[in-house]
């Protein structure tokens, strides 16, 4: 009796795992790609995504901090450690894979805010280790000048890139995966942080509109303009650095001029700082826009003409000529300067190419796509010493 129940029990598992063997080649030979998880915690938003090495989005998830009033690094990280596993979870249920089919994990480790930027290398260390698979580290900048190869296959190398946000001002060429030459950037403030600045001296976090509520101060400055049709020339405010002939930004003489034009206004009004018109906060608004997208187009313009005339140069190291101006970073999203960028893009007879507003703010759809380009190379810095990988605040 006791042997026939043994006969019968190991049968019943040599069925079961006959099945599963069945199933799971079944399952490799529907699905012949790997799959990188992406986690992103630079600054404030929760990114994770999954993407195939095919490059299909699998799925995704963002956890978005409103900050029309900043970033408190310390709140950002503590909403980063309490957001992050939901975020992740979100991201694989709508992918319809588990963990254990992920191949890879990649993950932001600079530059950003190192509070931030450690909860992030922590967790995918953590995940990492417990599915036994590589880690991909990636510069978040990096990522952002990679994203419209995501968006845009007929994209091609060699391309300008310009990206502009909260934390960086970056105008360079990218001639190939990690192939970079960088031809300018920010001297002093980034226009992410102007603009974050001047939305705080007007106070913009106090006006009733619906379609502010929960929008960062340049996204605020920019609805303003729009909605309250905001007259651009009306304040003429200077332009720093005009006559330089090189690429490198300088934002923060906007700033300056932004205050003392507040102030004037505000003595016009009686000192009555919390009841300028709102026709008066849209004009200073629309200026403010036309004001840096005059400084960045030609920052643009200098660094395309200076690829035009060096190129296959001795004395440079760029090889061919652009193919395209893409942007990219939170600020790359505003209206005004990509109808400005356009513009410049259409004079030298170049493409335009500008990732959706999604996908140019912080998301973890970049980072893992800039994690499947990297192992598509067999890159180096794919690696299973998960001791090695750290974060790195500043940019390198």
């Amino acid at each position: 009796m006791q042997s026939e129940i043994r006969f019968a029990l190991n049968f019943i598992h040599n069925c079961k795992k006959a099945t599963e063997k069945r199933l799971w080649h079944h399952y490799f030979c529907q699905r012949n790609f790997a799959s990188v998880l992406g986690i992103e915690t630079s600054c404030d938003d929760t990114g994770a995504a999954v993407i195939e090495t095919s490059g299909k989005l699998l799925g995704d998830c963002i956890s978005s901090q409103a900050r029309i009033s900043g970033v408190v690094p310390s709140v950002a990280a503590e909403l980063h450690k309490e957001n992050i596993e939901s975020v992740v979870n979100t991201a694989m249920a709508k992918s319809n894979i588990g963990f254990r089919d992920l191949n890879f994990v990649a993950v932001t480790v600079k530059p950003g805010m190192p509070l931030s930027l450690k909860i992030g290398v922590s967790f995918a260390k953590s995940l990492a280790s417990r599915l036994k698979i590589p880690i991909i580290p990636v510069d978040h900048m990096e990522a952002h000048a990679l994203t419209a190869l995501f968006t845009d296959p007929q994209l091609k190398f060699p391309y300008i890139i310009l990206l502009i946000s909260g934390g960086h001002s970056i105008l360079g060429i990218v001639q190939g995966l990690e192939d970079y030459v960088l031809l300018g950037t920010a001297l002093d403030a980034s226009p992410g942080d102007i603009l974050d600045k001047i939305s705080r001296r007007l106070k913009l976090n106090r006006l009733s509109d619906e379609c502010l509520k929960g929008v960062a101060g340049g996204k605020a400055i920019e609805i303003i303009a729009k909605t309250y049709n905001g007259d651009h020339q009306r304040f003429n405010l200077p332009l720093p650095r005009s006559q330089s002939k090189d690429c490198d930004f300088s934002f923060s003489g906007i700033h300056v001029a932004v205050e003392q034009l507040i102030n004037k206004l505000e003595s016009e009004n009686h000192g009555n700082g919390c009841n300028l018109s709102n026709q008066d906060i849209a004009d200073v608004c629309a200026s403010v826009q036309f004001c840096m997208t005059r400084l960045i187009c030609r920052r643009v313009q200098r660094a395309i003409e200076y690829c035009l005339l060096n190129t296959d140069s001795r004395a440079t190291v760029i090889r061919n000529h652009p193919t395209a101006l893409v942007v990219s970073g939170g600020v790359g999203s505003n209206c005004v300067i990509r109808a400005g960028l356009t513009e410049v893009a259409n004079h030298y007879n170049l493409r335009f190419v500008a990732p959706p507003s999604s996908l140019c703010t912080d998301n973890g759809i970049m980072i893992a796509w800039n994690g499947v380009l990297l192992q598509k190379e067999n890159s180096s810095r794919i690696t299973e010493d998960l001791s090695s990988v750290d974060f790195c605040p500043r940019l390198s």
